[in-house]
C-alpha cells in the first residue's frame, strides 16, 4: 500500500500542526475506529497544546506519525536521556503502537463532542468504558455492533461535525 500523501493532505497536516503550536488548540473530526468506545468516527475532537511533562498515561493525545494525525491513548511514558518517549495504543487495538518521540506529540484531547453534545472525559475512563475497551479488543462482533449502533445514531441525530458549520465558530477542519 502506498502511504504517500497528496499535496492537499500534506498542507492540511502542516497547517493544523502550525495552528496547534501557535494558537494552542485545533478541532478536527475523528475518522477510523481504533479508539472506540471512547472516540467514534464522526466525533468532533478538540486538542490543546500540552507540555510534554504534563502528559500522563491514560490521557488521549494527538500526534503526527507517518504523515498523518493519530489520536491514541498514552499507555506508558518514560525518559531516555533528555527526551520523553511515549507508548500509545488505540482503545480497540490489542497491541501498542510503535514508540512515539516527544516531537511527534502535538497535544492532548481535552474535549469530545458526539451527536452534538459534549462527552465527559472522566466518563471515558469509567469502569463500564474500560470493560467495553477490553471487549472490543477481543471481539470483532462487539466492535461491529457498537459501530452499527453509532452509525444509526449518527443518521438519527446528525454528525458532530455539523457543529462546524456555525459561522460564529472559528475552526480548522482537518479531515
Amino acid at each position: 500500500m502506498d502511504n504517500a500523501m497528496t499535496p492537499r493532505e500534506q498542507v492540511r497536516l502542516d497547517l493544523a500542526t502550525e495552528v496547534l503550536r501557535r494558537f494552542g488548540q485545533v478541532r478536527f473530526v475523528a475518522h477510523g475506529s481504533s479508539m472506540i468506545p471512547s472516540i467514534y468516527p464522526g466525533d468532533l475532537l478538540i486538542a490543546r497544546s500540552t507540555a510534554i511533562a504534563d502528559v500522563c498515561p491514560g490521557q488521549i493525545i494527538l500526534c503526527s506519525r507517518e504523515g498523518r494525525f493519530w489520536t491514541h491513548r498514552v499507555t506508558r511514558k518514560w525518559r531516555e536521556g533528555e527526551r520523553f518517549i511515549f507508548a500509545t495504543r488505540g482503545d480497540a487495538l490489542a497491541d501498542e503502537d510503535p514508540y512515539l518521540e516527544e516531537g511527534q506529540m502535538l497535544g492532548r484531547v481535552t474535549s469530545i463532542v458526539r451527536y452534538g453534545k459534549p462527552v465527559q472525559l472522566p466518563r471515558i475512563n469509567s469502569l463500564w468504558t474500560k470493560l467495553l475497551r477490553c471487549g472490543v479488543r477481543n471481539s470483532t462482533s462487539l466492535t461491529k455492533a457498537l459501530l452499527r449502533r453509532h452509525s444509526l445514531r449518527m443518521r438519527l441525530l446528525g454528525p458532530s461535525h455539523e457543529l462546524l458549520t456555525d459561522p460564529g465558530t472559528p475552526f480548522l477542519e482537518c479531515m
